[in-house]
């Protein structure tokens, strides 16, 4: 990861405080990074163990009333040795973390203008009362492609089923979010919207061959990664064709969902795609996930595949412990720990 290049363009004394920061942290504390948990609690004296106890990277809450959203998000800050990612499902508005926010329109609504300046504004939107909350990473935008009606997930959540305004419509979004301060998170790489099945409850597939692949959901990636996206979140979704074509000699049973496939997150998203920013899996209490393999395997597994950030915990103490444990048996290494 190159802190000098797209899509962080940090300056020399800024990537001095990285190092700085990283050289200042434990293991523990390193651990305590690569999570993003989902934020259950209010109570202060709670905040502050958690604080304490995990040092997570990152939160997300649900909607709540605004001044008790801002509130909590502002202890947090002031009270974490490391600035936090505060993150919000920013997809339709600022609706997206404050229950009072302005809903703008799903994006179904939105991609139905055909008209950018509506992507742009939804983006605006979020990005305003996203920050005036304390938010500062979007869950957004949904760049899948609404192929198959009946996908469970996709549909009004997607810009539709041309790729191409799937393309215009994240590109707007990204911009006007970003220009706010809140960082756009892509997803659900490598692209839901194809088969029937919903990943919270299954590993879903995404069918394509490598050629359509490319056309599609690789010109939308592509297309968002030279606009500046600054993350991307990865699905629980299998992408058979690109698996065999970088790996070769893969079995059938070794194939992975992205979140824990080496080959898709870095041969694909990092190498080919050029994607030089931060990658979140999805939420891993979802049975696309869970049901991959053994769940103290696949919690470090997931960051030694290629993710930086591990979304959501099932137990956080039990989470945490199968973290370290991956570093103790060499499923996880320090190196991987230091992406740049």
């Amino acid at each position: 990861m190159d802190l000098k290049a797209k899509p962080f363009y940090l300056q020399d004394e800024d990537i001095q405080w990285v190092k700085n920061t990283l050289d200042s942290m434990d293991l523990d504390a390193k651990v305590g990074q690569l999570f993003c948990p989902l934020g259950m609690i209010d109570d202060q004296t709670e905040l502050q163990d958690m604080l304490e106890n995990y040092q997570p990277g990152g939160i997300m809450y649900r909607p709540g009333e605004g001044v008790g959203v801002q509130a909590t998000h502002r202890y947090l800050q002031d009270n974490s040795l490391i600035p936090l990612l505060v993150s919000a499902n920013l997809e339709a508005g600022g609706n997206g973390i404050a229950s009072e926010g302005t809903y703008f329109g799903k994006q179904m609504q939105v991609a139905a203008t055909d008209n950018e300046e509506m992507g742009y504004r939804l983006g605006q939107i979020a990005g305003r009362e996203g920050k005036a909350v304390g938010c500062n990473w979007a869950f957004a935008p949904v760049v899948d492609i609404d192929m198959n009606f009946r996908n469970p997930i996709t549909n009004i959540r997607t810009y539709g089923s041309d790729p191409e305004r799937v393309l215009r419509m994240g590109k707007a979004y990204v911009k006007g979010v970003q220009e706010n301060g809140v960082a756009a998170s892509i997803k659900h790489f490598p692209g839901d919207g194809v088969d029937d099945r919903d990943q919270h409850l299954h590993i879903s597939i995404n069918s394509l061959s490598v050629e359509d692949w490319d056309q599609t959901y690789g010109m939308v990636y592509k297309g968002l990664i030279d606009e500046g996206a600054m993350t991307v979140m990865i699905g629980h979704i299998m992408l058979p064709a690109y698996s065999r074509a970088l790996s070769p000699d893969i079995r059938d049973e070794e194939l992975m969902p992205a979140t824990l496939s080496p080959e898709l997150l870095n041969g694909l998203l990092r190498d080919k795609l050029g994607f030089n920013g931060m990658i979140v899996t999805d939420a891993a209490t979802m049975a696309g996930f869970t049901m991959a393999m053994k769940r103290e395997i696949a919690v470090p597994k997931s960051i030694a595949a290629g993710c930086d950030m591990f979304l959501f915990n099932r137990n956080m103490p039990e989470d945490y412990k199968y973290m370290k444990q991956g570093i103790e048996n060499g499923i996880l290494t320090m190196e991987q720990l230091h992406v740049f």
